[in-house]
């Protein structure tokens, strides 16, 4: 026997018991209970160039839970488009108390059709009378990209509409040069585990070297983030990294805080 959830995929029956009882995410969409966060991105000269925002959930008893907890429990539950498009949404409205740049994630995979799914983002921005060039939104991606073409999609989407958009985690993961070159991004993040400590170590130091020139083959703005010892940023900065981010220049601070 089978079944499914939200017209998601049919599972074996008996998956049904670890579905049922992650029912708590679906409260957490239909009452919104995010909360947005924002961490200063700074240039070389020290300056802020604009802000993460981070999302930040609320159980019902008062309690902060993970997001990766939440993001996985929407998965399994299919929900995660709508989880993705809540954080969106939250994060477009917190960009009015922002200045420079906001930089925001998204999910691809979350996205089935970018005209449909997206245009929800383009209508916010134009209501709250945002420049659409203020916003680059941020490729996050826990799977490997299977579908490319649909990646390009949406990201031609966002840039019809006169967005931006960043590859983020470069280095670690499934963010691989490869994907960096094919899909051309406006900004590449350095994955904080490959900046952490790298002035002291020899290896991380000629990924970071091989990382920026596969940025600057494509014409991506190089960024580096998880920075938290001057030594690193220091580094970093000679070698050609032109924007930062980390605990360096501060922890990521509410900016909408949970009702």
């Amino acid at each position: 026997m089978v079944y499914r959830v939200n017209d998601g995929d049919w599972k074996p029956m008996k998956d049904l018991p670890d579905d049922l009882r992650e029912r708590w995410v679906e409260g957490i969409i239909a009452e919104e209970r995010v909360a947005t966060y924002a961490q200063p991105i700074v240039a070389a000269d020290g300056d802020v160039y604009g802000y993460e925002v981070l999302a930040r959930f609320l159980a019902e008893d008062g309690k902060l839970l993970s997001p990766a907890e939440v993001f996985a429990a929407a998965k399994r539950r299919n929900r995660l488009y709508a989880l993705d498009r809540m954080c969106r949404m939250a994060a477009v409205r917190s960009a009015v108390h922002l200045e420079g740049k906001v930089f925001i994630n998204f999910i691809p995979t979350s996205i089935y059709s970018p005209q449909h799914c997206l245009r929800t983002t383009t209508a916010l921005t134009r209501e709250l009378g945002l420049d659409a060039s203020r916003f680059v939104f941020e490729v996050v991606e826990s799977e490997q990209v299977e579908d490319l073409d649909h990646l390009k999609s949406i990201l031609s989407y966002y840039t019809e509409q006169g967005f931006s958009y960043a590859l983020d985690d470069v280095g670690e993961g499934f963010s691989t040069p490869e994907l960096l070159r094919e899909i051309k991004p406006h900004y590449m993040k350095l994955d904080r585990g490959a900046a952490n400590n790298v002035s002291d170590d020899p290896a991380k130091q000629r990924m970071a070297g091989e990382l920026l020139q596969a940025a600057l083959q494509v014409g991506a703005v190089p960024l580096a983030e998880g920075i938290e010892r001057e030594e690193d940023y220091r580094w970093l900065h000679a070698l050609g990294y032109r924007l930062f981010q980390g605990y360096l220049w501060g922890k990521p601070e509410a900016i909408r805080p949970l009702d």
